[in-house]
């Protein structure tokens, strides 16, 4: 069994829901797009491109591998002439392409 399945298999018996749960569960769709990105984590930067978005998260696109719970930044144009948003978010899942992101409300 790969580390990925034996992860998933944890979450399963934990209670945590799956990665298909956890975008059918949310109560603000997100708009997709293809935003490109600064993902700042424990002192690194790395460039990553945003998938979807809203108000309380994002999918983001990213070979890094995280842990849930873990704390990221975004930076991201929303518009050209306007300065990027910078926003905190915790590493709310893991997929096999990426993570979703629920960000601080406090930076809106």
């Amino acid at each position: 069994m790969g580390i990925e399945r034996w992860v998933v298999n944890l979450g399963k018996f934990l209670g945590m829901k799956t990665e298909s749960a956890m975008v059918n569960d949310r109560s603000i769709a997100r708009n997709q797009c293809l935003i490109a990105s600064e993902f700042s984590y424990f002192g690194n930067v790395d460039s990553a491109l945003i998938k979807n978005l809203n108000r309380s998260g994002a999918f983001v696109e990213t070979q890094v591998r995280f842990c849930i719970g873990e704390v990221v930044r975004l930076k991201f144009p929303l518009h050209y002439l306007d300065p990027p948003v910078e926003v905190t978010g915790v590493i709310a899942w893991i997929g096999s392409d990426g993570v979703g992101v629920k960000f601080n409300p406090k930076d809106w």
